[in-house]
């Protein structure tokens, strides 16, 4: 490692609290004290990225409170430094570092809604492709046609909740906490941009089987068994209605 580098990484380490006093000795002196100089970086760095996270996390923020969400940004920033040199790319991590964190216990659903909000962020950079035309999705099923291929949107996204965010969300955003009543239970969203609008849709467990299915390539038959399993009466034909009304399959 060469000289300059080694104080590079000595200067990271230094304003994230990890390194030793002895990189001071780099710092000339000047009106500022060394730790009043180093200390305005520490804040711009923060400062970035608490405004990136802010930007793609605004209701995780809103419940925590700044102050809350200042503390867990610093120490999400001591374990998920950014790789690359666009701060769009990074903060993926957060969801699953909200379930390690332990003041967020406060919040049982913190971590679903991170991922959601996570989700619509990387929705919302996907390129749109051409939709799939009804005459398209006819050919597609066609009784001739085995094993169709089911393309879907780059946006779109599908997951599963261990909270009723369909019901907790809302209430969230009026600045108010769920009660315990309102927290049983799952849910399930299907995730996906249209005409760069995000789109989000609440699924019924056997219809978001269903599509997951489909979006993974296994079928129509696989699919339709596996949805079946949780609703005997789940209607396949219902199900492609709702793909062709919401435009999540490209051509």
């Amino acid at each position: 490692m060469s000289a300059l580098a080694k104080i590079q990484r000595d200067f990271c380490q230094f304003i994230l609290g990890h390194g030793s006093q002895n990189f001071l000795q780099h710092v000339k002196p000047a009106n500022l004290s060394k730790e009043a100089a180093l200390s305005i970086y520490h804040h711009n760095i923060l400062s970035a990225h608490f405004r990136s996270l802010s930007n793609d996390y605004p209701l995780v923020f809103a419940i925590m409170g700044e102050s809350s969400a200042r503390a867990m940004v610093h120490a999400y920033v001591e374990t998920s430094l950014p790789c690359t040199g666009s701060l769009e790319e990074w903060g993926g991590g957060l969801a699953s570092f909200i379930q390690r964190y332990e003041p967020a216990v406060a919040w049982p659903y913190l971590g679903d809604i991170a991922q959601y909000e996570w989700a619509k962020h990387i929705a919302y950079g996907a390129a749109e492709d051409p939709v799939l035309a009804p005459s398209g999705m006819s050919q597609l099923i066609a009784l001739d046609q085995e094993g169709p291929n089911f393309r879907f949107q780059k946006s779109c996204q599908l997951l599963a909740f261990s909270h009723p965010l369909e019901q907790i969300i809302p209430i969230c955003q009026q600045g108010e906490n769920p009660l315990p009543s309102e927290m049983q239970g799952s849910s399930y969203a299907l995730i996906f941009k249209h005409e760069g609008v995000i789109k989000v849709h609440w699924l019924a467990p056997s219809l978001f089987v269903f599509v997951n299915r489909l979006k993974e390539g296994q079928g129509m038959e696989v699919a339709y068994a596996a949805a079946q399993v949780l609703d005997p009466r789940f209607d396949a034909q219902e199900a492609f209605r709702f793909l062709l009304l919401h435009p999540v399959l490209h051509a």
